[in-house]
């Protein structure tokens, strides 16, 4: 295991080699690290592995966190296993007073915990501990930033954002974009890198704040240089993990979708990485669009293959992050994709921007008084 770690090129490979380890030493192949931001309260999924590489598999880890009782490791330090879901293990990681992340091993058993276990378990806490302190970027590092500076951020992040969707009388498309924070970790944008083509990314970083927002303008850089290198764009994700992998000092991922329409065909290609599936909305009927890998970052060697489907005047394509997904309301429920399904009911007489706004609109009215906790984006395309 030694040399596996000398050669760590990144902290995400540093990440996805110790975490094995770790599982091991507990008799587990389920591992999770889960990061605790202090000035905002926040528990955000950093890695996981053991679990399938599918496209649901970070939102339903992220559904799990209250089964985890994430909470209890600020104020216990040792190792304890979950109230509520006994399966799991956790492992609040300090480094001095403060706590840094929480690993997370889960079995279909309860882990009991042994004299030598627990001992295992307060080394590991002292070591990710340290680690996860000395990884943070500077906005991380005590102090807060200026509220000046973070006005500046958003502007230029905005300008990230397209101000005018492209024309066609083949298709239309719209996007709205919303953040928690001043700044935050979501994207969208459109491409003509063909004639009679459309490219289209919705991509959400792991995080809240400063730390995704600049998570994602590294990643927007990223893709427009290989978005230059490419001319079918199969490849694309498999060569932006790489880079997002590879090329960070400190940990990050992010989850996305990417389509690629082409108008004389009506003929959609679109490759996902961690991402929820994208809707296609009929008049009568709706369906998602499968497969793709993990998240863009997280795995040195992952493979995003290339969905393709056949699409008709009329059908509207749909994308989200879930920010707008996990709204919830006071009595715990979640606004859920069905919520999103139902807003979007009998939409071919309304433009998409008024789909928009009803989407967003029915969201309000289901949290009530309850505020978004997280970056909201609904990306919406329709074929002529």
């Amino acid at each position: 295991m030694m040399n596996a770690l000398l050669r760590a090129a990144s902290l995400n490979d540093f990440l996805e080699v110790i975490m094995p380890a770790v599982g091991r030493a507990f008799g587990t192949d389920r591992v999770t690290l889960v990061d605790y931001l202090e000035q905002t309260d926040h528990f955000d999924l950093l890695h996981y592995d053991g679990y399938p590489l599918r496209t649901d598999t970070v939102h339903e880890l992220q559904r799990s966190f209250h089964q985890m009782q994430l909470e209890r490791a600020l104020k216990d330090r040792h190792p304890y296993n979950s109230e509520i879901n006994q399966s799991f293990l956790c492992i609040p990681c300090y480094f001095r007073d403060v706590l840094e992340a929480v690993l997370v091993l889960e079995s279909d058993a309860p882990i009991g915990l042994s004299d030598e276990l627990r001992e295992s378990g307060e080394l590991t806490s002292r070591f990710l501990g340290l680690l996860m302190s000395s990884s943070r970027l500077a906005v991380n590092r005590g102090q807060l930033p200026d509220l000046n500076d973070l006005r500046r951020a958003r502007q230029i992040q905005l300008s990230f954002l397209p101000q005018e969707p492209p024309r066609s009388e083949a298709w239309e498309v719209f996007g709205y974009n919303r953040s928690s924070a001043m700044v935050g970790g979501d994207y969208f944008d459109f491409f003509r890198a063909r004639e009679r083509s459309l490219q289209c990314i919705l991509a959400d970083a792991c995080g809240h704040g400063l730390a995704s927002a600049l998570i994602m303008s590294n990643f927007r850089g990223l893709l427009r240089r290989e978005m230059l290198r490419h001319e079918d764009f199969g490849d694309l994700f498999d060569e932006l993990n790489q880079a997002v992998h590879f090329e960070a000092d400190f940990v990050q991922f992010l989850t996305g979708v990417f389509l690629d329409f082409q108008e004389e065909t009506r003929r959609l290609r679109y490759l996902n990485a961690g991402h929820y599936e994208p809707l296609v909305v009929a008049a009568d009927s709706t369906r998602t669009l499968p497969g793709g890998g993990p998240p863009l970052g997280m795995f040195g060697e992952s493979n995003y293959p290339v969905g393709t489907t056949e699409l008709d005047a009329g059908d509207l394509i749909v994308l989200f992050t879930d920010g707008l997904v996990d709204i919830e309301n006071q009595e715990g429920e979640y606004f859920g994709i069905e919520g999103i399904e139902r807003a979007l009911l009998d939409h071919s007489a309304h433009s998409l921007e008024q789909l928009c706004e009803r989407v967003i609109g029915k969201s309000r009215d289901f949290a009530g008084e309850n505020a978004p906790e997280d970056d909201i984006t609904l990306f919406l395309m329709r074929v002529n």
